[in-house]
């Protein structure tokens, strides 16, 4: 084996230099003799673009810049690691996190310091025994050329190889990639008659659904997450059962479960993010993308979109709960003022930052700063006219923010009007009207709105509650829901005694009622009656 070792090309990371010449000298007694070593991973990386290396040990923590785990991310996005290369992650790291993150990023073996040269070189043999006896086989894949990796498989698994589990999992995941869905079913039920495997549980539920099956496979994979809560590939997989069953809530509950065992996958942070935006959940959706920017500093997956969207998301949420998004305010403002440090060069994005920018300081009641900000974006527009319906949109978020309504409604109506037979873009539109105009919406709004005030009229409170919340997140801007909700919680407060919770909860919803709500509203008078009710017949209880 010694002898193999010497042709191959060796790479260490780790930003202690005593680590490097230790680990260096390791390999070197093992056979090993051509061997690079750097301090960080962006020197790393450099070395990885001039030269391919068949063996890497990284260590996870590097000091300032990009950790072991996302070093590992950026090769493999920028295809830099073929098939029959080995990563090894070290680490001294204990915490939780951590060691969730370092396992789910997948790399060919972790290990944890101190490590001797009995670890290394059993951990090193063993990888280095199945690189040799499926070479062939990595090296169909690295050519793309994946039927021959199939027929190789298929003859390797018939022949005694102590490396025949490595196959079946291998082999099956080609199947499916193949749309041999029947074939690779047949493995996992194979391996799952030996053992109950995880990665063919999961692989045999990944089958139902491309087979057309996702209620089942949502049945096995919550099966597999309660026998085995840290199994993540079973949440990426429930994840795609459920956007195929159109199952928004329980995608959002099953990521916001994934990302509170391994919160540093900045995947799964982005995809709850996403998912919680669409369900009209700000909240939630606003510390998802406070986690991505959180753990991905430095990360290829540190975008200026991802900054973009958090911003976005808490000013969405003063459409919420005005006084939590105050909260967040100052957070997002020195965000957008890293964007702006950048000088961005996308048009767009340039247009969003400062629509984004407007919006808040608008909500902050910083009026001038958010009157300059839109300005600054009209004299852009007038130089690059955009038809971007996203953009369209911030603009009018913009123009309510700086209470300038007219000028935002004669937008609005000019929107429904342009987009009146798109019922995609039509759905955009709907979170900025009191109701929706979309024909999902108008049907989602009258289903659940008549349950919440049947559920009233029952003096079901909590039940109404929660009907009138669904609308309310979905369409924050629609007054009269908000207004249903406030009474809702009163009379609950009133039936069923003092609830601080609630009292809090009727003051932010009314604190957001009262950005928007003016003098010849419709509602206007029932909202005066609301602040009356809640000050002189709760808050004297």
């Amino acid at each position: 084996m010694s002898s193999r070792y010497s042709q191959l090309h060796v790479l260490i990371v780790d930003d202690f230099n005593s680590f490097r010449l230790t680990l260096s000298k390791i390999l070197y007694d093992m056979g090993f003799r051509k061997v690079d070593s750097v301090g960080s991973a962006e020197k790393a990386l450099n070395f990885c673009l001039k030269n391919h290396y068949d063996l890497i040990l990284s260590d996870y923590n590097l000091g300032q810049g990009k950790n072991g785990q996302q070093f590992l991310e950026e090769l493999r996005v920028n295809d830099r690691l073929k098939p029959q290369d080995i990563f090894i992650l070290l680490s001294a790291e204990t915490s939780r996190n951590v060691v969730m993150s370092a396992y789910d990023c997948e790399p060919d073996a972790y290990l944890t310091k101190p490590i001797t040269t009995k670890v290394i070189d059993q951990r090193l043999k063993r990888l280095m025994s199945k690189r040799v006896e499926m070479l062939d086989i990595y090296t169909a894949l690295a050519n793309k050329n994946k039927q021959d990796a199939i027929s190789q498989l298929e003859k390797k698994i018939t022949e005694e190889t102590r490396y025949g589990m490595d196959c079946q999992k291998l082999l099956a995941d080609l199947y499916i990639q193949n749309g041999q869905l029947e074939k690779a079913e047949k493995i996992y039920r194979t391996v799952l008659e030996m053992r109950a495997l995880d990665w063919a549980q999961v692989g045999l539920a990944d089958a139902k659904i491309k087979s057309g099956e996702p209620a089942k496979a949502v049945e096995w994979l919550n099966k597999i997450i309660s026998e085995n809560p840290s199994c993540m590939k079973a949440y990426d997989v429930l994840s795609l059962a459920l956007k195929d069953l159109n199952d928004q809530k329980n995608l959002q509950k099953n990521l916001e479960r994934a990302v509170e065992i391994s919160p540093m996958s900045l995947g799964r942070q982005v995809s709850l993010a996403r998912v919680a935006m669409e369900n009209g959940n700000a909240e939630v959706a606003a510390k998802a993308y406070r986690q991505t920017m959180k753990y991905g500093a430095n990360s290829c997956h540190d975008t200026t979109e991802n900054k973009l969207n958090y911003v976005k998301s808490v000013a969405r949420f003063y459409d919420q709960d005005a006084i939590k998004a105050a909260e967040m305010s100052n957070n997002a403002i020195e965000v957008l003022s890293t964007l702006e440090s950048k000088n961005i060069d996308d048009f767009e994005m340039k247009i969003k930052t400062q629509l984004l920018g407007s919006q808040i300081w608008g909500l902050k009641g910083e009026s001038q700063k958010s009157k300059n900000l839109l300005d600054v974006v009209v004299d852009l527009l007038d130089n690059g006219d955009s038809t971007n319906i996203e953009i369209k949109i911030e603009m009018v978020n913009a123009l309510t923010a700086n209470k300038k309504f007219a000028e935002a409604d004669r937008e609005i109506k000019q929107l429904i009007t342009d987009y009146s037979n798109d019922q995609s873009s039509l759905e955009k539109i709907d979170p900025l009207l009191q109701e929706p105009v979309s024909e999902r919406g108008k049907k989602l709004l009258a289903k659940a709105n008549k349950k919440g005030i049947d559920a009233y009229k029952n003096k079901k409170y909590d039940v109404a509650v929660d009907y009138f919340s669904k609308v309310e997140s979905r369409y924050p801007r629609y007054l009269g829901v908000k207004l249903n909700l406030v009474q809702t919680l009163i009379a609950k407060i009133q039936g069923e005694g003092s609830d601080g919770e609630s009292k809090a909860r009727c003051t932010s919803i009314l604190k957001t009622v009262e950005r928007t709500m003016t003098p010849d509203n419709s509602q206007f008078n029932r909202y005066r009656q609301l602040q009356e009710m809640l000050r002189s017949r709760v808050e004297n209880k």
